[in-house]
């Protein structure tokens, strides 16, 4: 009996799944093509008819798992005040991370633990962006009165974002992101750990 052949959008869509899952748990060197067709239950020409080479297939990996952390954004509701919209976004994004870990995965070992011979992919870019992203926010924050007049917005959005990356370095080693982390992140980063 032949397996069910499934239509060209739904088996990109698992060749994909199946690959970020391959190539976040065994990297890059070690997931082979063939591997990954037969994850998918498609041959390998099948899968090359959507992806030039396994080079394209790993960028298309990290591209998808990047863009589905920049659709996030769209959430942020710009009439709400600046902490509001800081605590929902770090809500969605470590629910992210819960719901996707894998992509998660996926991203934080390309960039932090490179093997010869991966593909390059422009990290810089995307923390470039995630940092202006917060300085943004943040400068709106200040602006409406919500934040302080005095507030260094690079030094507050570094320590931001290095409080987020912290928190999603324990996760990779096996913390569990706690249910509250958000709020506890952003209490701490809006209210400080100085007695009053």
């Amino acid at each position: 009996m032949e397996p069910e052949k499934k239509p060209s959008s739904e088996l990109r869509t698992e060749i994909l799944r199946h690959a970020s899952r391959l190539f976040a748990e065994q990297g890059y060197r070690a997931t082979s093509v063939r591997e990954v067709a037969e994850a998918c239950g498609c041959t390998k020409p099948a899968l090359y008819y959507h992806f030039a080479n396994k080079e394209a297939l790993y960028l298309e990996c990290l591209d998808a798992s990047a863009r589905r952390i920049l659709a996030l954004e769209a959430a942020l509701e710009p009439d709400r005040p600046v902490p509001e919209r800081l605590r929902c976004g770090l809500t969605l994004f470590f629910e992210h991370v819960a719901r996707h870990p894998l992509g998660m995965r996926l991203l934080m070992r390309a960039e932090l633990r490179p093997e010869p011979g991966q593909p390059a992919y422009d990290f810089e870019a995307m923390r470039t962006h995630h940092l202006g992203r917060i300085q943004e926010l943040l400068a709106e924050g200040v602006a409406r009165g919500e934040l302080r007049a005095d507030l260094d917005l690079d030094d507050a959005a570094c320590a931001l974002k290095g409080m987020v990356d912290q928190r999603l370095q324990m996760w990779l080693h096996g913390t569990p992101i706690p249910p509250d982390a958000a709020g506890r992140v952003l209490s701490i980063f809006l209210h400080g750990v100085a007695k009053r």
